[in-house]
């Protein structure tokens, strides 16, 4: 008898990022403007639909109070409580990036004043991310020098792309905008990929790591 199954480990990606587009592989970070064209019908639907809370970290134990209010679909929510605007655009994601997304992190902005400070995403995996309602910077800065490495302003519709190899080497927020009266939403998708895209890449359960594998 084998041992008792302990769970997915958790891993920290060492290989690269296989996202791609209709063009090819994608840049990392990557922006893509007016990826949806839908974007203002779909953010009332979200706005409606979506069961937008001010503490949803309670569900991981985190208890930190958020400035915006948010949500999180995962594979639980996906199952029980099905929301279609979010399966839509799951649904979407995974067909335009032949990738699969395992959770979605929603963010409600109701105005400038609400911001996302400085942080590093804790998920160990790469990052999709759709944006809706009016426009907001999302900056990214290099950890440890504070250098900023990116500066978007992200607009209705528009996509943003960073892997989680860039997630360990950097920062990002959304900083305070004093003249934005109009709410944002924000949906990240966390992502995964299919066995058959591992293109020759391992997971070594003694190192925890993804290495490539030559035949």
């Amino acid at each position: 008898m084998g041992a008792e199954w302990s769970g997915f480990p958790k891993v920290r990606r060492v290989r690269p990022s296989m996202i791609r587009d209709a063009k090819g592989m994608m840049a990392d970070p990557a922006h893509l403007p007016g990826w949806l064209s839908d974007s203002e019908v779909i953010m009332e639907r979200l706005r409606r639909d979506v069961p937008w809370a001010q503490n949803p970290r309670e569900a991981f134990n985190w208890y930190q109070k958020l400035p915006q209010s948010a949500y999180y679909y995962g594979c639980d929510e996906m199952w029980k409580k099905p929301c279609a605007v979010l399966n839509e655009l799951v649904g979407r994601v995974e067909s335009q990036f032949q990738c699969n997304v395992f959770a979605v992190w929603c963010n409600l902005l109701k105005d400038g004043g609400n911001h996302i400070d400085w942080h590093q995403d804790k998920w160990g995996t790469d990052c999709i991310t759709l944006s809706f309602g009016t426009p907001r910077r999302f900056v990214m800065r290099e950890k440890r020098s504070k250098e900023t490495i990116a500066d978007f302003l992200l607009r209705s519709g528009d996509l943003y792309f960073f892997s989680e190899a860039a997630n360990q080497k950097t920062e990002h927020c959304v900083p305070k905008d004093d003249a934005c009266t109009d709410p944002r939403i924000s949906l990240l998708f966390f992502i995964d990929y299919p066995y058959s895209r591992l293109d020759g890449w391992l997971y070594d359960a003694t190192t925890h790591k993804y290495e490539q594998h030559h035949t």
